[in-house]
């Protein structure tokens, strides 16, 4: 199934005091190279980053991913997302990786894929909490691709069929939104 890969990142991280997409993965890269490259290797195809306009492209790590400029973020979120999803080829799946969250693995991704229906999206769960990333099937993608004014994303989605994956690491439930996330964050093992 051919899949897409959005990560939106247009916020102002207010609470963060810094862009979160130059926060520092490790191993010389920040969150933004880590999440394109990592989402690159495993086949998505285009990436679509969206950013605000204090975003320096230079920050990016050689590639084809395709940047979008959110210069509505009063709109919030799902204007991220609606302008991503303008990106996606038809029939194509599509991935919602936030930036505050930069924890991918394979054997994530491929349990989405595996369960993931045209009409429905699948979201891995840990503890009863829902994580990321999110995978929307490819006719939830097209539904948003044609409803630019759909003003709650979370509520559209629920008409369609929600697949919950188990997934026993926490990590998914990650939202790194201020210093001190951050600090938890660099604590943890992300080998």
């Amino acid at each position: 199934m051919p899949v897409s890969a959005i990560i939106p990142a247009a916020g102002n991280s207010g609470r963060m005091g810094t862009q979160k997409t130059l926060l520092s993965f490790g191993n010389g890269t920040n969150f933004t190279g880590y999440l394109v490259n990592f989402l690159r290797d495993y086949g998505c195809n285009p990436i679509i980053l969206i950013v605000n306009e204090l975003f320096n492209p230079e920050t990016l790590p050689a590639g084809d991913q395709i940047t979008v400029v959110n210069h509505q973020l009063e709109k919030g979120r799902r204007w991220s997302i609606h302008l991503g999803l303008k990106q996606v080829p038809e029939s194509s799946a599509c991935f919602i990786q936030n930036i505050d969250n930069p924890f991918l693995e394979h054997t994530l991704l491929d349990e989405l894929l595996r369960s993931g229906i045209p009409d429905g999206y699948a979201v891995p769960v840990c503890h009863g909490h829902g994580g990321h990333p999110v995978l929307l099937g490819k006719n939830v993608v097209d539904f948003f691709r044609r409803n630019p004014d759909v003003t709650d994303f979370r509520k559209a989605l629920q008409c369609f069929t929600r697949i919950e994956i188990p997934y026993p690491d926490e990590r998914i439930l990650w939202n790194i939104n201020t210093p001190d996330d951050y600090k938890e964050f660099s604590q943890w093992d992300r080998s």
